[in-house]
Formats: C-alpha cells, structure tokens, sequence
C-alpha cells in the first residue's frame, strides 16, 4: 500500500472527526477542538491518504510536560505547546477502521518523527500514553519503551506513558 502522509488542512477536519467519532465513541474530540489542535501546530498534524482518501491521521504538540498522571492535567495542549520544548507529544493517532492493522498506524508514526527532527532538531524525544493494550505490539513494534504506568490516567481505563528517544534510534 502506498500512501500520500501530508500536513493535515480544514478540509480535511470532518473526515478526521469521523475517524475521531469511530475510536474515542464516548469522548471524541469536537470539531473545533481538532481545529484548534491544527492551529496550534500545524507541522505536528499530518494525515495519511490511500488512493486520495484520507483514512488516518496523527495529531501532537511540542513541550516540556514530564510531571502529569492523567488526562486532565493535560487536555489542553495548547496551554502547554511550546515550540521551544524539548518533548514532542503524540496527542492522538487514528486510523479508518477498514485501514487498520495494515501499518498505516506505524508510517504516521514515522513520516511524524522524520519531519519533527528535521525541523526541530532539539526534541530530545517523542511522548504518548497508551492503552495497555496497544503498548507490546503497536508502539514497542515502533521503539517506543515503556516509561510508567498512570492508573487514572482517565476514569475509563488506565494508560501507559511510552517514549521514544530521538539518540537511541536510526531515522529514515
């Protein structure tokens, strides 16, 4: 499968929302939050397209933030971007459930590394929490190591703080 990874425009925010609407069902971002998290950092909001049609996305923000335990503490990232950060954190991947479990999960996660190290050379390293589920395939398959664990991290389920280091790995 070869895919177009592109920086993410407002056109493409009411397709993002629907894959958004499909993986978080109970808590998805709204439409103006997805657009905020656009403006705030373009270069960290990528989408990926297959045959012209968008089916995945990642979405992050630049920052200095180690010291949270859940969600709450940081569900505004834009209060807490800083270009100047040394932390790039994935706020969210998503890919259309007919495109999963197909990689296109891992190029977002890639095309996203490649492009923040070029143009932010002093990011030091890349943050995520996941769920447990996703934290032995998904993200170690992308050398991400396990930092900690956040029990409650929210009251739904609790998530695990990944890493990757920018020094420990070869980049494309």
């Amino acid at each position: 499968m070869i895919l177009d990874i592109c920086p993410a425009t407002h056109d493409d925010i009411s397709y993002i929302h629907r894959i958004e609407q499909f993986i978080e069902s109970h808590y998805p971002a709204n439409r103006q939050t997805l657009i905020n998290r656009l403006e705030m950092f373009p270069d960290g909001f990528l989408i990926a397209k297959y045959d012209h049609q968008l089916i995945g996305y990642i979405e992050s923000c630049i920052w200095n933030e180690e010291s949270f335990s859940t969600y709450q503490d940081i569900c505004q990232f834009s209060n807490f971007h800083n270009s100047n950060g040394m932390i790039l954190f994935v706020i969210f991947i998503g890919v259309d459930k007919q495109y999963q479990k197909m990689g296109v999960g891992s190029l977002l996660l890639d095309a996203l590394k490649v492009r923040i190290k070029k143009r932010y050379p002093h990011i030091k390293k890349v943050n995520l929490v996941s769920k447990q589920k996703y934290v032995n395939n998904f993200y170690r398959k992308n050398d991400f190591q396990k930092i900690k664990r956040l029990p409650d991290y929210t009251f739904e389920y609790p998530g695990v703080l990944m890493e990757y280091r920018f020094d420990c790995a070869p980049l494309s």
